[in-house]
């Protein structure tokens, strides 16, 4: 365990010196150039985006992508520290969160919605929409609504509840509401489609949940209630989840680290709101993750179907959500550490104390995405501590 500690200390520090701040998985529109050739064509603007993000290597620097720090990996590094501050009570782990908390105030778009809300630092074309740099959306936003509420269970400090429950006013009153069914609720991932994303109502009913249990509200139950309802209700036959409703709205089918966002919300939701019949989903659903989406070796799928590329995130959310899984399931803490161990012999720079984007069978992409690759490895490996250390 003080041989994992030191590589998250020595990988927050490689991120630290960097002011977290980096290249992200979509900011191809950051650069002028691709910019100026693209900024009047949705097509265009999507080609950049996806190829970039496929490119065997980057050239970001060559098209003027600018590093900047992304509200999510800015989350995600405030959650990592807060877990080594709980492992070792070391003051400064601590005073580095609440600093990345201000960080996010300061980026917050408040002024212009219901609440506390957040986008990406980059404009983002989708095959269902654009969003602008910053506009909020459903994912960033609960990211950091999940940062401040934890920050609050651990400080105790009011002030980081009362951001929770703004970001809380914006989820149920700004984003759109798509209709699903009696008694169900589906909220957009955007401000402005009707995009009807599986994974992201699993995550806003989770973090209402746990808003709800320390600042009781029958809003958040009931919203959280409806949504978890839609999201059970869109599972297959073998408890797995497609990005979205219908399946062929988008080019993802059933992929590692979004069915690990939806176990993982399924298990914070019934930890709350005990649910034995989710209770059940849930556990079908680890085992499709397990033997669908990682191989013998423990490396991550990219899709149920497709082995490459093996991508850090997948990696990353297995060692968390079988991490957590164990508090119900121990033996999948083993699991855990093995997609740890086999994540730092192949995606990890030790000399550099920094991890790489992705593996294919002949490849690998020796490049590190702020975000995408450091801040959920740090986050990963603290929650496996934080986690582990509990049990023992």
């Amino acid at each position: 365990m003080s041989d994992y500690l030191k590589i998250c200390e020595s990988s927050l520090e490689w991120a630290r010196k960097r002011q977290y701040k980096g290249y992200s998985k979509f900011d191809a529109l950051n650069s002028p150039l691709l910019w100026a050739i693209s900024c009047k064509s949705a097509f265009l603007r999507k080609a950049f985006v996806f190829g970039l993000s496929r490119f065997p290597i980057n050239i970001r620097p060559l098209l003027g992508v600018r590093r900047k720090q992304n509200p999510k990996g800015l989350a995600l590094f405030v959650k990592a520290y807060l877990n080594l501050y709980e492992l070792t009570r070391q003051p400064d782990f601590q005073q580095e969160a609440f600093h990345l908390l201000d960080l996010l105030l300061e980026i917050s778009q408040k002024d212009k919605y219901s609440g506390h809300c957040w986008g990406y630092e980059h404009p983002w074309q989708n095959i269902a929409f654009f969003i602008p740099a910053y506009e909020p959306n459903s994912v960033v936003t609960c990211a950091a609504g999940e940062a401040y509420l934890k920050a609050y269970t651990i400080s105790g400090k009011k002030d980081y509840l009362d951001v929770s429950q703004s970001v809380a006013r914006f989820l149920l009153n700004d984003l759109k509401e798509i209709k699903v069914g009696q008694g169900m609720q589906c909220s957009s991932y955007d401000l402005h489609s009707n995009w009807k994303v599986i994974n992201v109502n699993a995550f806003i009913a989770a973090f209402l949940a746990k808003l709800h249990q320390v600042a009781p509200k029958d809003t958040y139950k009931q919203a959280s209630q409806a949504m978890m309802r839609w999201v059970i209700s869109q599972k297959t036959e073998d408890s797995a989840w497609y990005y979205t409703d219908p399946p062929e709205a988008s080019r993802i089918t059933i992929d590692n680290y979004h069915t690990g966002f939806v176990l993982d919300s399924i298990q914070e939701y019934f930890e709350v709101f005990e649910n034995p019949e989710y209770k059940a989903v849930w556990q079908r659903g680890l085992v499709f993750y397990r033997n669908n989406l990682f191989t013998d070796t423990h490396a991550p799928k990219w899709m149920y179907n497709r082995m490459y590329p093996n991508d850090i995130h997948g990696a990353a959310q297995g060692i968390i959500t079988f991490s957590r899984a164990s508090r119900n399931k121990p033996e999948l803490l083993r699991v855990a550490r093995k997609i740890l161990e086999w994540t730092l012999e192949n995606l990890y720079d030790v000399d550099q104390s920094r991890f790489y984007y992705q593996k294919s069978g002949h490849w690998t992409k020796r490049f590190t995405l702020m975000r995408w690759s450091q801040a959920w490895m740090c986050y990963a490996i603290s929650e496996y501590m934080r986690i582990s250390e509990k049990k023992d």
